[in-house]
This record gives structure tokens, C-alpha cells and sequence, in this order.
């Protein structure tokens, strides 16, 4: 699965092991390994959160 953000592609390979939040970072674990993905801001990163986890589910 895929997720565009700013012209760019995040790919998730499922499933989503785990997630950590820090402000605009986002930190998740899926099949493939650890990535750390960095958003412009907060309000961007709850976007990706609730897409990666109604995507998970």
C-alpha cells in the first residue's frame, strides 16, 4: 500500500507492526522494518496516522 504525501510515495507493507508519535515525526514498524517518516505538521501526521490505521484493520 501507498500513501502520497508532498508529491512523495510512503510505502507500507503490511501488516503494521507497531506506531510511535512525536510531534510531526511518525515512527511505525511494518513487515518490511522501522521507518521514520517526518510531516510538516502535526495535523499532517494525524492524517497518516488514521489512514495507517484504518488501513490495518
Amino acid at each position: 500500500m501507498s500513501y502520497e504525501y508532498n508529491g512523495s510515495v510512503i510505502q507500507v507493507a503490511q501488516p503494521v507492526l507497531s506506531i510511535s508519535v512525536n510531534k510531526s515525526n511518525v515512527i511505525f514498524a511494518d513487515k518490511m522494518g522501522m521507518r521514520n517518516t517526518r510531516f510538516a505538521s502535526p495535523s499532517d501526521a494525524r492524517s497518516f496516522i488514521k489512514w495507517l490505521t484504518n488501513t490495518s484493520a
